[in-house]
């Protein structure tokens, strides 16, 4: 009886201390990719990274401009601030904006009260008029015609770059041919042979440039004699300069040497 349960203690001791070793086994985690660096390294393996760069302008701008009008009645105050940018319209589209490049937004109303009046003394009444133009000329355009108009404010303008999943697809296309280009000679002068097996990508920055210290100066000059010459236009902003950039690294195995 002794002898059975002591062979039984050491068989359950046996299978606690096996089990014990199974748990204290080192455990792998990680995507395929990663495990499969892991099982089966590569050793020998090169880097090599690529850049692109192409420099374009903004050829597109959204200005925003603000038609105000006031009035005795709110009736007469909406009619001039619609007659205003009717003939604004009529205006740009004559000088060659297209008729689709002009947005024409809801009019806002609010009653102007004098000193201590509880009726109001007149109503103002404010819409906004969005224009898209791909011209500096067109530009200045919008500028002068804030300036003829006490009513019209030159409210903003925010540029763009119509060719911009063009410029992204040749940006990356000149760093995939920097790397080969790097490929090949290694290739030539090393007597070996590469294989593309991974790449690593980080997208494509647009920067715009900042505008020059001289242009900066010669706008301030010109905003000052503006000031000087009452009859002088506001000058409008001009198109900027945008900069697309990316890196690309590919991962090559040498399969093959001399």
């Amino acid at each position: 009886m002794i002898t059975h349960t002591a062979r039984l203690l050491a068989t359950l001791a046996a299978a606690i201390a096996m089990q014990g070793t199974a748990q204290a086994q080192p455990q792998l985690s990680g995507t395929p990719d990663e495990l499969r660096g892991f099982l089966f390294p590569r050793p020998h393996t090169v880097n090599i990274s690529g850049d692109g760069e192409i420099t374009a302008y903004k050829d597109q701008a959204k200005v925003s401009l603000i038609v105000t009008t006031e009035a005795r009645d709110l009736s007469q105050s909406m009619t001039a601030n619609q007659e205003l940018r009717n003939g604004l319209i009529q205006d740009f589209i004559s000088a060659g904006i297209p008729a689709s490049d002009i947005n024409n937004s809801k009019f806002s109303s609010s009653p102007q009260f004098g000193f201590l009046g509880r009726n109001p003394s007149s109503y103002e009444v404010t819409a906004r008029l969005e224009v898209e133009v791909e011209s500096e000329e067109h530009l200045q355009l919008l500028a002068a015609a804030a300036d003829a108009n006490d009513e019209v404010k030159f409210e903003s303008t925010e540029f763009e770059h119509s060719e911009e999943e063009a410029f992204e697809i040749q940006v990356r296309e000149l760093a995939l041919q920097d790397v080969m280009e790097q490929k090949a000679y290694y290739e030539s002068n090393l007597g070996i042979k590469l294989q593309a097996i991974n790449f690593y990508y980080g997208g494509v920055q647009r920067m715009s440039r900042a505008m020059p210290m001289v242009a900066m100066e010669m706008a301030a000059d010109a905003a000052s004699t503006a000031v000087q010459s009452v009859a002088a236009p506001a000058v409008a902003p001009t198109f900027d300069e945008v900069e697309y950039q990316t890196s690309v690294t590919v991962v090559f195995e040498i399969v093959s040497d001399n």
